[in-house]
């Protein structure tokens, strides 16, 4: 069954077409995906009739215009969007137009442009298929075209598409030998061009701020891009309260980060828990730990107050740092002693009836034990409730939840509770962080998304030291508001594996920088330094012999498919060397036999010949009684001398 070539041309033009555009199509105008679109069903139907829908010169003018119309958008602060529309334009314009071997190489070299642009916007996973897809397209276009340009009416059968997609295959293999060379040392970003240049004139901020001011929006996003993966053993979901910054001074109702600095006390004989934090880029400076953080590893990180840690700017760069935490339950003492004085203020200018319920628990008891017992049970009886949307607005908002809708979420729990312990003169503060997390099996790690920001309440009691109270879990739905662990049905644990091919991606590509480049040769130095020699002699000695094995493997492989140890072969070279050594006479290939018989006129010659002759003309193999017979011939005539 043979093939039309220009077929397959046609199909793999279209194909490269799509998988060099497709990429670009949630990033560009919507003029250029209805262009290209358009292009694509003009393009098939005028295949189908045998000439383009849209004469040349029509074509070329449009495409003139609107690469014009393109190229007055592309500034400075634009320098993108403009240039990949274009590509987008043109590659619509090669597929309307006449179809022929330079219009589908300039095809192809158009949508490998435009499926590299696509990198300026994604450099996940994705972009790595699409570009493992189109490379042996590529190369099976170039050899068709090939075939093409040597004769247009040329037809393949099976076997020869088969070598053709084989070629196809094969040449971007041979690239892969160059990868372990080019990886470690060749520079990378760590995200796209486009990306860096939009967060460069502005980073899109986190679920986290440097204040908590409850009122400021009426409803709070339900889902959030990611803002971190936490490489973790897993912890049970009460630990999972993920520490970025404490709030101490109120003023107006609205909590600040501390000023002063705390460090944090840890035992050694206690087991720490370790994390490897991969932060998205963003506007905060923030360091994440799982509360209670000990230490972090980030170079250019800044200790700030009561185990909180700052980087030194925002960065529109990936942030990988690895964190040690104390367990849940043993950092009530790893922090020192509060200001009592700063951490029992309250507003001067509280509201009437704010100050009247704030100030009523501190008679209540006779200790901090019961006077928190009493501020809890409050709580907990005036059937509050957790919500993200409807909340309170403006500078009453935290009586208006206190008093009247009795709803909001995590800041405005936090914020009420924090004020009547102080009313209780009870030393209290703000932790600011976030709660929860999806494991990934597959991964080994937590992702966390912006819309899990939290922010929770720190209490001193002084027989107990620092205790966690998460004010939010006394809503009446509170189990169900806070999450707690989703159910995995298939559809999530198909985005899961997604995510663990990503975060790969990204650990092992993306995030691969200068300074890991350093720390792998700085590494590799020290080990061949302190590598024994007698272990270097006996490396290279079994790497020799693995090399020896492999290039064995390989010559017999060859020489089998070849035939050079069939018995055909070997007979046929033992009677080269009779009749080169006795008539200096040599069979050139299975024709040439008869001729060696005439020309050396011997007998036992003719005798071999024919036997061998009338085998493989017949286009058998030579039997073990055949074999044996020549082998006489052959046995005969060296015995004889």
């Amino acid at each position: 069954m043979f093939l039309d070539l220009g077929r397959l041309i046609t199909l793999g033009g279209y194909a490269i077409a799509l998988v060099g555009v497709i990429p670009l199509f949630p990033h560009v105008p919507l003029l250029p995906r209805l262009v290209f679109v358009a292009g694509v069903c003009a393009g098939i139907m005028g295949d189908r009739r045998g000439f383009p829908l849209v004469p040349g010169p029509l074509l070329t003018a449009a495409s003139i215009l609107l690469f014009f119309w393109y190229a007055t958008q592309f500034s400075r602060h634009n320098p993108v969007l403009p240039v990949v529309s274009i590509l987008v334009v043109l590659v619509a314009a090669r597929l309307v137009g006449e179809k022929n071997p330079r219009a589908w190489l300039q095809s192809c070299a158009i949508a490998l442009f435009a499926l590299s642009s696509s990198s300026l916007f994604d450099l996940g996973p994705r972009f790595l298929l699409l570009l493992g897809l189109m490379l042996p397209l590529l190369a099976m276009m170039l050899v068709l075209l090939t075939f093409q340009a040597r004769d247009v009416a040329v037809r393949l059968d099976r076997p020869a598409l088969r070598q053709v997609i084989a070629v196809g295959l094969l040449i971007p293999l041979f690239s892969l030998v160059l990868v372990p060379v080019f990886f470690p040392v060749l520079p990378r970003t760590q995200l796209p061009l486009w990306s860096f240049l939009q967060q460069a004139g502005g980073s899109s901020s986190t679920g986290l701020a440097d204040t908590v001011a409850p009122g400021m929006a009426a409803a709070v996003p339900e889902n959030g891009p990611l803002a971190f993966r936490a490489e973790s053993i897993r912890l049970a979901p009460a630990q999972l309260y993920w520490r970025g910054a404490v709030f101490s001074r109120i003023h107006d109702l609205r909590w600040q980060r501390d000023a002063g600095v705390q460090s944090v006390k840890s035992d050694s004989r206690q087991q720490l828990i370790d994390q490897v934090i991969t932060m998205e880029p963003g506007s905060s400076r923030m360091l994440i730990g799982l509360d209670l953080p000990v230490s972090f590893s980030h170079p250019g990180g800044s200790v700030m107050p009561n185990a909180t840690w700052n980087r030194p700017l925002p960065s529109s760069r990936r942030l990988r740092y690895e964190v040690r935490s104390l367990p849940p339950g043993d950092g009530s003492t790893a922090l020192a002693p509060p200001s009592r004085a700063l951490l029992t203020a309250l507003p001067v200018d509280l509201p009437s009836r704010l100050k009247q319920l704030v100030l009523q628990f501190r008679q209540q008891g006779n200790s901090d034990r019961q006077r928190l017992d009493a501020v809890t049970a409050w709580f907990r009886s005036n059937n509050f409730s957790y919500s993200r949307t409807g909340l309170p607005t403006g500078a009453h908002a935290l009586e208006q939840f206190l008093f009247e809708s009795r709803s909001g979420h995590c800041e405005f729990f936090a914020s009420a509770f924090a004020l009547l312990l102080r009313g209780a003169d009870l030393p209290t503060r703000l932790v600011g962080g976030y709660l929860g997390g999806v494991y990934n099996e597959l991964g080994g790690y937590y992702r966390i998304t912006e819309d899990r920001a939290h922010v929770w309440v720190e209490v001193w009691l002084e027989k107990e030291g620092w205790l966690r109270i998460d004010p939010s879990s006394f809503a009446v739905n509170a189990d169900m508001a806070l999450g707690g662990q989703r159910q995995l049905n298939f559809t999530t644990q198909a985005r899961l594996l997604l995510d663990a091919l990503e975060y790969t991606w990204n650990s092992a590509v993306i995030t691969y920088d200068f300074e890991r480049q350093l720390e792998v040769v700085n590494k590799t130095s020290a080990r061949l330094q302190s590598f024994p020699l007698r272990n270097a002699r006996w490396l290279g000695g079994a790497t020799v012999a693995v090399v020896s094995l492999v290039f064995g493997a390989w010559f017999c492989s060859r020489y089998s498919r070849a035939g050079y140890f069939s018995r055909e072969s070997r007979i046929l070279r033992r009677f080269n060397a009779r009749t080169r050594c006795e008539f200096g006479v040599v069979c050139e290939s299975q024709a040439g036999l008869f001729d060696v018989a005439d020309r050396t006129k011997s007998r036992w010659v003719r005798m071999f010949v024919e036997l061998y002759a009338g085998v493989l003309y017949r286009d058998r193999r030579l039997t073990a009684k055949e074999y044996g017979k020549l082998k006489e011939l052959l046995d005969y005539q060296s015995i004889k001398r």
